[in-house]
Formats: C-alpha cells, sequence, structure tokens
C-alpha cells in the first residue's frame, strides 16, 4: 500500500519504533497507546510503524503494547525520513553505555516491571509523525536523539 493511505482520510500520528522488545520502546508505545481515548475524540489514528517483521516480535508487541494498528515499514522509508534520508543509528556501546541521557531513560521505563528482549535490529532510532489528513503533510516530527527518548 502507498504510505498516502494512512492519513488519506483523518490525520494520523505514526509511532516508528526502535525495536518492538526494548522496554524503551514498550514503555513508550503502553503511554502513547493509553491515551487513544484522547486520540480518537479528536480524529485522529494511532499506528505503530516498525522497520523489521519479526513474526514474535510482532504478536507480543501486539497487543499487549500497542493495541491498534501495527505496519511494517519493509522499505524504511519512515525511519530513513527521520534522519533526513538516512537511517539514524547508534551502537549499544557509544548510544547506550557512554550516554547518561540513553541510561535514564532505560531506568525510568524498568520501573514500569515491563519485560523485554534483545530480538532484533536495535540500532535504528525511531521517532514520531503527526501527518494531517489528505494533502496537509507533516505537522509535527519528533526524532529520537538518545534511545528511549
Amino acid at each position: 500500500m502507498k504510505a498516502s493511505e494512512l492519513w488519506r482520510d483523518k490525520p494520523v500520528v505514526l509511532f516508528c519504533v526502535r525495536r518492538p522488545g526494548c522496554i524503551m520502546c514498550r514503555a513508550e508505545a503502553h503511554q502513547l497507546y493509553a491515551r487513544k481515548p484522547i486520540f480518537d475524540a479528536l480524529g485522529v489514528q494511532l499506528i505503530a510503524v516498525l522497520h523489521e517483521h519479526i513474526d514474535t516480535e510482532v504478536k507480543d508487541f501486539w497487543p499487549h503494547f500497542w493495541g491498534g494498528v501495527v505496519v511494517h515499514d519493509q522499505g524504511m522509508g519512515f525511519f530513513k525520513a527521520l534522519g533526513s534520508g538516512k537511517l539514524m543509528k547508534d551502537t549499544f556501546i557509544t548510544g547506550f553505555v557512554f550516554n547518561p541521557q540513553a541510561i535514564a531513560n532505560y531506568k525510568r521505563a524498568k520501573a514500569t516491571g515491563l519485560e523485554q528482549n534483545f530480538t532484533g535490529e536495535g540500532e535504528i532510532k525511531g521517532g514520531l509523525f503527526i501527518v494531517g489528513s489528505g494533502k496537509r503533510g507533516i505537522a509535527y516530527q519528533f526524532i529520537e536523539r538518545n534511545f528511549g527518548d
């Protein structure tokens, strides 16, 4: 399907998930999806975007941490758009071990008590888009600078 079909009829929040098994990603997804009634009242749909399809990861992520629509961005177009045409990546060492903000984000997520795993690619950073309906375009974009932002 064309990406534009996702926001053809109404605005959409596209939550680009770094790794669905990541505790920080799960906590972010859970917190955002918990606000679904607010988005529904505003006429805005919520969609989680994954850059890889690992069947067990998708089944665990949905519906436990995200109850709505989940799409696979096979060409990673949304993830590349976050990085101005390039995938934004960081390694575990530079992006987490030597990054106090990422460590603080991890501790905050760990306090939720959610489960985690290390399955899948974890270096591609995620983010979020709010896209207006039809041809209105991107109203807001958030780029994950530190793991767990």
